[in-house]
């Protein structure tokens, strides 16, 4: 009903040629004829005019969006083709005016194209332009059958510019995007079927909704469509598999590899003889020491005072003396450490190396008695721990509050932690960004992941910084 009152509309003003009117603000979240008063109206059909007449003016996003629907319902220019022509002229040229008509139109353009029975067309609109969904592209780019471009790929994983990366750009983004199209194809050929219906969540409901937010959207049965949506496990498949092309350059170049999932590799083993290992260079040994024979001895003997080692002696006897209780007990004055003191001095031990029994004592349990190497062992498992606490101090104070709002909050919404980070005269993408290199540098994995919706922080990392962040 509301779309036959909408083209009765568009059948009425058609034909009413606008005259000179001065612009009036106006804004309506679904704009239609009847949201308009009498002056908006006059500024409308002479704006509309204008444009007929190939004079690009600018106004209002809401105006705009009125004659996008009439040219939409096939009422206005009843021939679809030309009506679809006159929707990409628009398109074409004001764009650049209002940038939010690459989320909208360019979806519609594709929706009039697939009502025109032309599904190619209607991929290519549905592809095209940096806005909309992901995974709802990502579901245009499967049902096509078409490879997915480098840009979505990395959108998806959310990967930061590693030092090696930037370098060697804008070559190194075809060269990557050659192995993850190869990749694709080896997976759906060794395991029957596309990472996508693997890995990512779907529905195979046909039902499309053309024309979405407007006054005459319409359901439209499209068989064989999946709707994916969002998938860790889907991410983490391109997440390694980019870096695994990374490293297969890092490899031919001699540089040190990315930290990734091997499981990745049985996929990209066709470019594995197409970039082999640069072979290091072997560094020339110094010639040894001359041994303790070979040198050549002095010519006068070397003549040894002990006078000072019998004072030391008998400075130690007095010492000792000194240090027992007149009642000749044992017992020193100087009493043993507490288990407690001797617990945390063991705790702040953090790195390598064997650890003096005396400096662990009873704190030490009866297995880590038994074994040095458990004991050394259950120190290094504390190292993750230790980096992650080096990384948190070396970071700015505004990005360690940053991290601690993040853990602490719980927020996750991009729009949201970016207001926050407005009112603090910060830029979340610039943020994000910082606190990744920091982390790559730290020899971590990237701390924040983004999938363009939501901020989180990586699942390993998780409860360590929350617990860095509780303790400052």
């Amino acid at each position: 009903m509301k779309a036959k009152q909408f083209r009765a509309q568009v059948a009425r003003w058609r034909e009413v040629a606008g005259i000179p009117s001065p612009e009036v603000e106006f804004f309506h979240n679904w704009p239609k004829h009847e949201h308009l008063d009498r002056a908006q109206l006059r500024w409308f059909l002479y704006w509309r005019s204008l444009w007929e007449r190939g004079v690009v003016k600018k106004t209002s996003l809401s105006y705009m969006m009125i004659h996008i629907y009439e040219l939409l319902s096939l009422e206005y220019i009843k021939d679809p083709e030309r009506a679809v022509e006159r929707l990409i002229q628009f398109y074409t040229e004001f764009h650049s005016i209002q940038p939010k008509l690459d989320v909208t139109l360019v979806r519609w353009i594709g929706d009039l194209y697939l009502k025109l029975d032309r599904p190619d067309q209607a991929l290519y609109w549905y592809t095209k332009g940096p806005g909309g969904d992901l995974y709802e592209r990502l579901s245009w780019y499967r049902f096509g059958d078409l490879d997915i471009p480098y840009p979505l790929l990395k959108k998806v994983a959310g990967m930061t510019k590693t030092g090696f990366y930037r370098e060697r750009m804008p070559g190194i983004e075809q060269e990557i995007e050659a192995m993850m199209h190869g990749a694709f194809r080896a997976f759906t050929r060794l395991e029957g079927m596309h990472p996508l219906d693997r890995w990512a969540r779907y529905s195979e409901e046909p039902v499309l909704y053309l024309f979405s937010n407007t006054p005459i959207h319409e359901k439209y049965y499209l068989e064989g469509f999946r709707r994916y949506s969002y998938s860790g496990t889907f991410v983490h498949w391109v997440k390694n598999g980019l870096r695994c092309a990374e490293n297969l350059l890092r490899r031919a170049e001699g540089k040190p590899k990315l930290k990734y999932d091997q499981s990745v590799d049985p996929y990209f083993a066709e470019f594995e003889s197409r970039y082999p290992a640069k072979p290091r260079a072997v560094e020339k040994k110094a010639d040894p020491a001359p041994s303790l024979l070979e040198r050549e001895l002095p010519s006068q003997p070397i003549e040894l005072d002990f006078s000072r080692v019998k004072a030391l002696n008998k400075e130690t006897d007095w010492l000792v003396e000194l240090m027992h209780e007149e009642g000749g007990s044992e017992d020193l004055l100087i009493k043993a450490p507490s288990a407690e003191v001797v617990a945390k001095k063991a705790q702040r031990v953090t790195r390598g190396g064997d650890v003096p029994d005396a400096m662990l004592g009873e704190a030490r349990s009866p297995l880590q008695k038994a074994s040095g190497n458990d004991r050394i062992s259950s120190l290094w498992e504390e190292l993750p721990g230790a980096e992650l606490d080096d990384f948190f101090q070396a970071l700015s104070d505004a990005e360690r509050e940053f991290l601690r709002h993040l853990v602490q909050s719980q927020e996750r919404n991009r729009r949201e932690l970016s207001r926050w980070l407005t009112g603090r005269r910060m830029f979340l993408d610039a943020v994000v960004m910082r606190i990744n290199e920091q982390s790559v540098d730290a020899g971590l994995e990237p701390l924040l992941l983004d999938d363009g919706e939501e901020l989180t922080v990586e699942a390993e990392y998780e409860d360590a910084m929350r617990r860095v962040c509780n303790d400052e």
